[in-house]
């Protein structure tokens, strides 16, 4: 792949590869298959749909090339196929420009579909008055059903249908694009096409897909991509900002020019931001503007020239192309003496001078644009669903990854003044939803906070203190991560001799436990003879009785398939795709038995012993490496710290990190108004919900005489100090308050926590604090959970030892009743 996968999209690949290899199977007893692949919104599915094709052309790590594999590539749109192909030509590796072929009307008269291609087609081709579909004439040898009908029958194994956002085939409103998905999935019998074998079915929502293959006798093979990984890989922004006015006196025109002094933030923030940490490209915002529909004698009833005046206004001149239009009814146009040039959905976001696009309702389909950051709506509240499915394909990352250091370029903002506030909460809600939605935060009210200027030192000293990630990423191999890690170095330039040094340790290691084995083992040398033998089971059954008459352990000779398989199988065991195992051959090798070292390395990996004895390696490697890296990780720039914090973050367990908090946060804007907060508006502000125990708990360390400063530590943000604990699996824990105080030798941090203590997590949360006051306590002053008993409060710190050492000594169904006593 020309780009790097997140692990959610390689994970996903690989099943589906191992799916469709099952399937190949069944299609061999003339079964039909379908493959539901449930992709969430901003996941990334061409992508991941890009590494299986790669792999099932080229093969990969334990992957066998079937090269001669047909994929038929359908939608309903020719801006989806648009899209598709474009990411698929920036994306393979084994899929050549001339092997993606967008089938249309003239171009396409072929007996079948050649193996080794990728062909593009869209629904709209395929009607019954249409050329493809016509029968042969002078013009025409092969109707395309005929085609596909060819394809099936040379290879059913080998011919993959993918239907892309298959539910808007499964319940289309336009009933012959319903029949034209549906022919391919149960075959149609006057167009001489059968049920095509295998079917790969793309969806954001697939239930309607599945409710369509549920009439037939398809054996469904579903895979679902977990919303939470996506949205933890920072592929989706983190809130979604929604203004409506306050007052209907407030005009469209006036929202119109917020929304333009929005995207001017935007473009200065990003602009500074890619300057600073010296990306490849500058990002360039895009403002989105949705306008009513026309009349006959108006393109739209929305007036464009005040569009226009009101935008130049806070934007400048808008010269050609900086303002377009996708329009479906209409090409270029000319308002006010200016130019609008028509340009496709699909062709925006590679189009960097674009900084307005006016569109209707075309840009909910066939697009997909990271850079659009802001939207205006001219348009009524009658469509909330479309609304949300709309911001549904605005809130993709500009980078791919999220910003840790300005949340204001993790955050979509929205300007809707047709929309009462019962209509966008129901915009809101379902955008909250991680079932159906995109699980992510969406408010119609919040403020831009700034570090608090008069806070500078009390920043510096936070730099100094620990927080912990937990379960933001898949768990990767230690053995794996190690590699990883030694591989960016060298690539970075920081170790040019990390990856040989590594896996030298390695080699060095597995010939010490093979070493190991040949002394402490009987029968060592009898495992697996230099011959490549292997015992196997014999059972002899009586004809006829249908008894067992005889059990014989036979000895077969290996072929070098099987060898070549079960070296593979061990390289994937130590490190899938970093081909450790093919260092060990290199180094270890016979000459004059070639597979001598591949047995050897097959024997050492069947040992229970090898794999943990490895990975216990491994992690000193990683520890030893990173320590002695991590100033100069720190100072690169963040696009490549990024995948440095990544392999920290791939451990599987809580990983402690330096705590870096952003330059700015966003937060609603409701509560009450507090001071000396560490983020604040320019008045020193910064407002906070807060439930009475939290109110009376910061009003009681804000009256200490040595209190500095404050921090509300929100829940699950990025930046917000964490601590782990164990509850059903390791969990999170971001306790209420972080609170500075003076003393003669500097600044003190305490953790505070108000906690009911009725709640099943109050004790595990308890034992999380006392573990990391273990590790960290040094560095802290109190770190308490507390609670209101009546009207006294009752405090646990577990800086405190003799608190300490009593809480870790609680069972999880013990109680802290006699502790707060």
């Amino acid at each position: 792949m020309k780009i790097e996968l997140k692990p959610f999209q390689e994970i996903a690949a690989r099943e589906i590869i191992t799916k469709l290899n099952k399937a190949r199977e069944d299609v061999k007893s003339g079964d039909f298959e379908a493959i539901i692949l449930a992709a969430p919104t901003g996941s990334g599915k061409t992508i991941t749909l890009a590494q299986m094709i790669d792999y099932t052309f080229g093969g990969g790590d334990g992957i066998s090339a079937r090269p001669n594999t047909v994929f038929l590539w359908l939608s309903d749109s020719p801006e989806l196929n648009i899209q598709s192909k474009n990411k698929m030509l920036g994306a393979c590796d084994e899929l050549p420009f001339h092997k993606m072929v967008t089938i249309d009307s003239d171009n396409f008269n072929d007996e079948y579909l050649l193996p080794g291609y990728l062909y593009f087609i869209n629904t709209q081709l395929l009607g019954k008055d249409k050329l493809l579909t016509k029968e042969p004439g002078d013009s025409r040898s092969f109707t395309f059903w005929q085609s596909v009908a060819n394809t099936i029958a040379r290879t059913p194994q080998d011919f993959v249908l993918i239907i892309d956002e298959a539910h808007r085939g499964a319940s289309a409103t336009d009933r012959n694009r319903t029949t034209i998905m549906q022919k391919f999935i149960v075959g149609s019998p006057t167009d001489g096409l059968p049920p095509v074998p295998l079917v790969l079915g793309v969806s954001a929502t697939p239930q309607r897909f599945t409710d369509l293959l549920g009439n037939t006798n398809r054996t469904q093979r579903p895979i679902n991509i977990d919303p939470e990984a996506v949205r933890l890989s920072g592929l989706l922004k983190d809130l979604i900002l929604v203004h409506i006015p306050k007052s209907k006196v407030v005009g469209d025109l006036t929202l119109l020019e917020d929304a333009a002094a929005t995207w001017k933030r935007y473009t200065q923030e990003w602009n500074d931001y890619c300057v600073k940490e010296k990306e490849k490209e500058i990002i360039h915002p895009i403002l989105v503007v949705q306008v009513e529909d026309g009349t006959e004698n108006r393109i739209t009833r929305t007036p464009l020239e005040d569009v226009i005046n009101v935008l130049e206004r806070q934007m400048g001149t808008l010269v050609l192309d900086e303002i377009v239009h996708c329009f479906q009814d209409s090409s270029d146009l000319q308002i006010s003496g200016k130019i609008i040039r028509k340009l496709e959905a699909s062709r925006i976001q590679d189009n960097p001078s674009v900084k307005v696009v006016l569109f209707k309702t075309a840009l909910s389909t066939g697009w997909d644009c990271p850079r659009a950051e802001v939207m205006m709506s001219f348009r009524r509240a009658e469509d909330p669903t479309s609304i949300a499915q709309l911001v549904g394909r605005m809130v993709r990352t500009p980078l791919a990854r999220r910003i840790t250091t300005n949340e204001v370029l993790n955050t979509v903002e929205l300007f809707l003044p047709h929309y009462n506030r019962d209509s966008v909460e129901q915009v809101l809600q379902q955008l909250r939803n991680p079932s159906d939605g995109l699980g992510i935060r969406a408010e119609t009210t919040a403020e831009t906070y700034l570090r608090n200027p008069s806070m500078t030192k009390v920043f510096e000293h936070l730099k100094t203190l620990p927080t912990y990630s937990v379960n933001r990423l898949p768990q990767m191999s230690e053995i794996k991560r190690a590699m990883r890690l030694a591989g960016l170095l060298v690539f970075e330039g920081i170790d040019q001799d990390a990856d040989e040094r590594i896996r030298e340790h390695f080699l060095d290691h597995l010939k010490i436990l093979h070493d190991k084995y040949n002394k402490t083992i009987v029968d060592w040398n009898n495992m697996l003879r230099a011959g490549g033998e292997i015992e196997i089971d014999v059972t002899q059954v009586a004809t006829g009785r249908m008894s067992i008459t005889d059990i014989k352990t036979v000895r077969l000779t290996l072929s070098e398939e099987n060898i070549e398989q079960l070296f593979d199988a061990s390289g994937r065991l130590l490190a899938a795709g970093e081909g450790l195992h093919r260092s060990y051959w290199k180094k270890f090798q016979n000459p004059e038995n070639p597979n001598e070292a591949k047995l050897e390395l097959i024997a050492i990996m069947r040992q229970p012993e090898t794999f943990s004895s490895m990975e216990n390696l491994a992690v000193k490697e990683f520890d030893a490496s990173w320590k002695k890296h991590k100033s100069e990780i720190h100072k690169l720039p963040a696009s490549i710290r990024a995948r440095f914090n990544n392999l920290i973050q791939q451990s599987g367990k809580a990983v402690v990190q330096e705590w870096e908090l952003p330059e700015q946060i966003v937060e609603r804007k409701i509560g009450d108004c507090w001071q000396k907060h560490l983020y604040s508006d320019t008045n020193g502000n910064f407002y906070a919900e807060l439930n009475s125990w939290e109110a009376e708990t910061l009003k009681e360390a804000m009256n200490a005489k040595d209190f500095t400063a404050w921090l509300r530590n929100l829940d699950r943000r990025e930046w917000a100090i964490c601590i782990p604990y164990e509850l059903e699996g390791l969990k999170s824990f971001y306790p209420d308050f972080i609170i500075v105080r003076k003393s003669n030798d500097g600044l003190i941090v305490d953790i505070l926590e108000p906690h009911d203590s009725t709640r099943i997590d109050v004790l595990p949360k308890a034992i999380g604090l006392a573990k990391f006051a273990e590790e960290h306590g040094n560095k802290f002053g109190r770190l308490i959970i507390s609670r209101k008993n009546g009207k006294n409060w009752q405090y646990l710190d577990m800086n405190d030892k003799l608190t300490r050492e009593k809480t870790l000594k609680l069972s999880q169904h013990s109680s802290l009743e006699s502790l707060f006593a």
